[in-house]
């Protein structure tokens, strides 16, 4: 059947308004919040007019150029077109548009004997999907989880502590699907009903876990990224393989950097903070004189009796000479933990990865933990049984907002406080309920400075526990559906 005679003339104009509202919902430049939630009827309201092929075809096409569009608009750092980002985020994007073809080929099978059914049949395919994508995926959660759209709805992000990122993705898949039906079959109002009521029992859960007390004792927090005007100063350093033979070029060209934030840390420690983060590499140090600069720290936080979290880019002798660690130390001015980072940037970070989980230590400001940036961003890290996680991160305009937005899902899940250092970028604190008690934007001001005071407990969350139990879950019902359609007559409604 040829898709002129297959496709009404108004479905192109659906197709058109799906896919430009998918760009606007990837939490990507620009970023709708409203538009994760609309862009997916219009495409299952195409994607059921159409053939089955052109249908999931031109879906996908769409897919691919949002992935596309996803990643130009960030920005990434470098010269030319970043074309192997490109291609690997439309790639993960084009696994997102195999639920419309399941939908396509599985809800109009239940949808007049089963509206309620054949409405679940997208919102599990796209969880199925997202579990996919965030599992293989080489860039973690930076891309695609439909969660990540919603960071400013509190409410609706505490789903995120007993189902992870996954419930929050189904119920606006869930809420298209029921919406395309009623646009459909106008009558058939059960699954929009449902969706209602299911959507105000979450947000009125949010909210009374929200208005919750939250942990009276809190700690005095300071995060410190250098002077903006010392931001130029590594790319003095020699390239990594000559600065490995250079010692004593290192340290002169950074010690600027290092001496400001010496500065930073006695001042932040005079005005009466507990615990001390740099941001991310917020120096360069030559891995002969690592020692030195941990025992400078080591000088400040035993004279005021607090904690101090150096985060440094050390150069190596061993190819590929780098490594980029966080290393906390306590109020006898001894080293606490020393991490190295596990997940770097692909394309931008040649560095060791780290082998070790994040550290966590038990304190009198509870449970402290590390990690570097990126590693919030990955399973196998984020997963820290943690009351407070000290963040250095470093990000780059046209990232930098979104990728501390994300930080924020993260917190909720697993219930800990985030406090992100991010130079070039946002700084923020959030608590264990995603509330925002702190930021700072890098180019807003000379020197960018955070100070809260965090709460000492977490939150003992069930998607901490149980992990993505619910997404797996998902699969199984979706299967459980497939198979029931298979052994119930074909019964499919006119499409409208």
């Amino acid at each position: 059947m040829s898709t002129a005679r297959s496709v009404p003339a108004s479905a192109w104009l659906w197709l058109l308004a799906g896919t430009g509202l998918l760009v606007l919902a990837q939490h990507g430049h620009p970023d709708i919040a409203v538009a994760g939630w609309v862009f997916a009827i219009f495409l299952l309201r195409f994607s059921r007019a159409a053939g089955v092929g052109p249908g999931f075809v031109l879906i996908l096409v769409g897919h691919l150029l949002a992935g596309a569009a996803w990643v130009i608009g960030i920005r990434l750092p470098g010269d030319g077109v970043p074309w192997g980002a490109i291609a690997g985020v439309a790639v993960l994007n084009a696994v997102f548009a195999v639920p419309f073809l399941i939908d396509r080929l599985l809800a109009v099978r239940l949808q007049r004997a089963h509206p309620l059914l054949a409405s679940l049949v997208f919102p599990l395919a796209h969880v199925g999907a997202e579990l996919l994508v965030l599992t293989v995926s080489p860039f973690g959660k930076v891309f695609g989880s439909l969660a990540a759209s919603q960071h400013g709805n509190l409410p609706l992000l505490q789903l995120a502590a007993v189902t992870g990122a996954y419930g929050i993705g189904f119920l606006m898949c869930w809420f298209a699907a029921a919406v395309c039906e009623v646009w459909q079959h106008p009558r058939r109002l059960l699954p929009v009903g449902v969706v209602a009521a299911v959507l105000a029992v979450v947000l009125a859960g949010g909210s009374v876990a929200l208005n919750q007390s939250n942990s009276a004792e809190t700690v005095k927090i300071a995060g410190i990224t250098p002077a903006r005007s010392l931001a130029e100063t590594s790319a003095e350093v020699p390239p990594v393989a000559e600065a490995a033979e250079d010692p004593e070029a290192v340290r002169q060209i950074m010690a600027p950097v290092t001496e400001d934030l010496l500065g930073s840390t006695r001042q932040q420690a005079a005005a009466g903070a507990h615990i001390i983060t740099w941001s991310e590499a917020a120096t360069w140090v030559h891995e002969d004189d690592l020692d030195a600069v941990i025992g400078q720290v080591g000088s400040i936080a035993a004279q005021y009796d607090i904690r101090v979290q150096l985060a440094v880019a050390v150069i190596t002798e061993r190819p590929p000479h780098g490594r980029n660690i966080a290393v906390l130390v306590g109020p006898d001015g001894t080293q606490q933990w020393l991490y190295d980072k596990v997940h770097p940037v692909m394309g931008l970070e040649s560095i060791v990865p780290g082998t070790e989980p994040p550290p966590v230590l038990e304190t009198e400001y509870g449970r402290l933990a590390a990690m570097i940036c990126y590693d919030l961003d990955y399973a196998d890290t984020a997963r820290t049984d943690a009351d407070i996680v000290l963040l250095p991160s470093a990000d780059w305009p046209g990232f930098d907002r979104l990728h501390t937005e994300k930080a924020k899902v993260t917190a909720v899940e697993q219930g800990y406080a985030v406090v992100r250092q991010d130079a070039h970028g946002t700084a923020a604190t959030f608590d264990a309920r995603g509330r925002t008690l702190a930021a700072v934007d890098y180019y807003g001001t000379d020197r960018q400075v955070m100070i809260t005071e965090v709460p000492i407990h977490g939150v003992r969350t069930p998607y901490a526990t149980v992990g993505d139990l619910f997404g797996y879950g998902c699969v199984a019902a979706l299967a459980g559906l497939a198979m029931f359609a298979a052994i119930n007559p074909r019964r499919t409604l006119p499409v409208r």
